[in-house]
């Protein structure tokens, strides 16, 4: 479904990705994980069309979106939920998701979704008139999943969806993100959050100061012996 290809990128003159090669196939839950700092975020503001790449190519379903505008990448079915949720505080909670669903398509079937939704989040069908910001940390993060699932995404692209969340919320969150993928909705996590995260996803890639350091299935890097000892502390 998604090919990221050499991919690099810079700030200005200071470059944080080197050849970023990896792949997500149509119904993984592929995980990237690293330290804070690694290029995580920068992958998925690349292949949003936030970000341009100095050099390599990103495809999706087989068509390059490499320099494409960022609005059109949503358009073909990319849906990212950025780190620190970026909702519309003001916005109430059913607003924030009708914001989600303005693609023809989505719009078609915002009705619909939205009580998928409600059923994934039923605290945002009970807060549905309240203001965003005034919503918990855990339950904005459910509205922002819920914002990216009002796109009817093909790939969702979910950027630290645990990041500030109290431990019991965090394993609620992951089971949510379980849940989607099961629906049939692919799923690109980027995470800090090492031991969830490879417990979860069909397979994972590592990255450090940029550059792609280890892949393979998940349940494996569990084992590894470099991932026990840079990020489990075993």
């Amino acid at each position: 479904m998604l090919k990221v290809d050499n991919v690099s990128v810079s700030y200005g003159d200071m470059q944080v990705l080197w050849d970023v090669t990896f792949e997500v196939m149509e119904g993984e839950l592929v995980a990237l994980l690293g330290a804070n700092g690694a290029g995580k975020t920068t992958i998925l503001n690349t292949i949003s069309g936030l970000l341009r790449p100095h050099s390599g190519n990103i495809y999706f379903l087989g068509k390059e979106i490499t320099r494409i505008p960022a609005h059109r990448v949503a358009e073909l079915g990319i849906a990212h939920v950025p780190e620190g949720r970026r909702l519309f505080p003001e916005m109430s909670v059913k607003e924030n998701l009708e914001m989600g669903s303005l693609l023809p398509e989505a719009k078609k079937k915002r009705k619909e979704t939205m009580e998928w939704v409600f059923s994934l989040f039923p605290i945002l069908k009970e807060k549905q008139n309240q203001e965003a910001g005034t919503l918990s940390g855990g339950q904005q993060q459910m509205l922002a999943i819920g914002r990216g699932l009002m796109a009817l995404p093909k790939l969702l692209m979910l950027d630290e969806p645990s990041l500030g969340l109290a431990p019991v919320l965090v394993n609620q969150v992951f089971e949510i993100v379980k849940e989607i993928n099961r629906r049939g909705i692919t799923v690109l996590l980027v995470e800090q959050n090492i031991m969830h995260a490879l417990k979860m996803c069909t397979r994972a890639y590592v990255l450090e100061n940029g550059r792609v350091t280890l892949h393979g299935i998940g349940t494996e890097l569990l084992n590894n012996q470099h991932v026990k000892e840079a990020y489990l502390g075993i």
